[in-house]
C-alpha cells in the first residue's frame, strides 16, 4: 500500500469499517455489570465477581445452557484457538439440556444467540471446565463483555472508550492490561458519578498480540452500582505495521 494510501485509510474509520484497508479490522466490546458491590474490584461483565482468567490455563470447549426451555437456538462463540488464531464455533442446546462443542478455545472473546424465532428468553450460560465464561443475559441475544484478547498476529489499537454509572451511583474504572506472558497492569484509570466518563485517545494505546484487556470497577461507595462500559480497538496484521 503506497504511503499517502495507507496515511488516508488510517485517519479514515469508515473505510477500516467498510473492510476496504487490507489488513485492518475493527473491533467493537463493550460490557455491563448490574451489580458492583461495596470495597471490592469487579470485572465489567453480568456474571459478576472477577472473570476467572485461570480457566484458560489450558485450552477448553464449551458448553451452553439456558435457564429458559424456549430458547432452542444456538450460541456462535468468537475467540480463539491453542495458537490464538481466531476460531468461531456454533453450539447448539436444547434450552435447560446443555450443548458441548468440539473446538477447543484458550480465549473467549464475544458469544451472540443464534435463533430466527426471536431473542433469547433466559440467560443463557457459557461455562468451560464448569467456569462460567459468559453469560447472554435474558433479551439481549450476546454476551456483555468488558474484556478482549487480540488475536495472534495482529496488534490493537485501543481508539476511544467509555465508562458509565448509574444514577446515584459513582465508580473508578480500571483498564488492566497483560502482555503474554507477563502480569495484568493498570493502563488507564478515571472515574464517574452517575454519569459518563469518555475518553479518546489522541494516540492510540497499542496491545502487542496475545494481550488481555480487562476492564474493572472499583470503590463504588453504594452497593450494587450498575455500570457499563464500551471501547474501540482497530486491529492490524502485524506485517503491515512499519518497522
Amino acid at each position: 500500500m503506497p504511503s499517502w494510501a495507507r496515511q488516508k485509510f488510517e485517519n479514515d474509520g469508515l473505510s477500516v469499517a467498510k473492510g476496504e484497508v487490507p489488513g485492518y479490522s475493527f473491533v467493537h466490546v463493550n460490557g455491563y455489570n448490574p451489580e458492583i458491590p461495596v470495597d471490592t474490584p469487579a470485572t465489567i461483565w453480568p456474571e459478576g465477581g472477577l472473570y476467572p482468567w485461570s480457566v484458560w490455563s489450558v485450552p477448553r470447549t464449551l458448553t451452553a445452557v439456558s435457564t429458559s426451555a424456549l430458547d432452542t437456538g444456538s450460541v456462535v462463540v468468537e475467540g480463539l484457538d491453542a495458537d490464538y488464531n481466531v476460531v468461531t464455533e456454533e453450539i447448539d442446546f436444547n434450552g435447560t439440556t446443555e450443548g458441548t462443542g468440539t473446538q477447543e478455545f484458550i480465549r473467549m472473546n464475544r458469544a451472540i444467540y443464534q435463533n430466527g424465532d426471536g431473542t433469547n428468553a433466559g440467560d443463557i450460560t457459557i461455562t468451560a471446565d464448569s467456569s462460567t465464561v459468559g453469560l447472554i443475559t435474558l433479551g439481549l441475544g450476546q454476551t456483555l463483555n468488558g474484556f478482549y484478547t487480540v488475536p495472534a498476529g495482529k496488534t490493537g489499537f485501543i481508539t476511544a472508550g467509555d465508562f458509565s454509572t448509574q444514577r446515584g451511583g459513582d465508580a473508578q474504572i480500571r483498564f488492566f492490561i497483560r502482555q503474554f506472558g507477563d502480569n495484568f497492569r493498570i493502563g488507564h484509570i478515571g472515574e464517574a458519578y452517575q454519569g459518563t466518563y469518555r475518553y479518546d485517545f489522541p494516540v492510540p494505546l497499542p496491545l502487542p498480540e496475545k494481550s488481555d484487556l480487562e476492564v474493572r470497577a472499583s470503590l463504588v461507595e453504594t452497593n450494587k452500582v450498575r455500570v457499563s462500559v464500551n471501547f474501540g480497538l482497530i486491529l492490524i496484521d502485524n506485517n503491515k505495521l512499519r518497522r
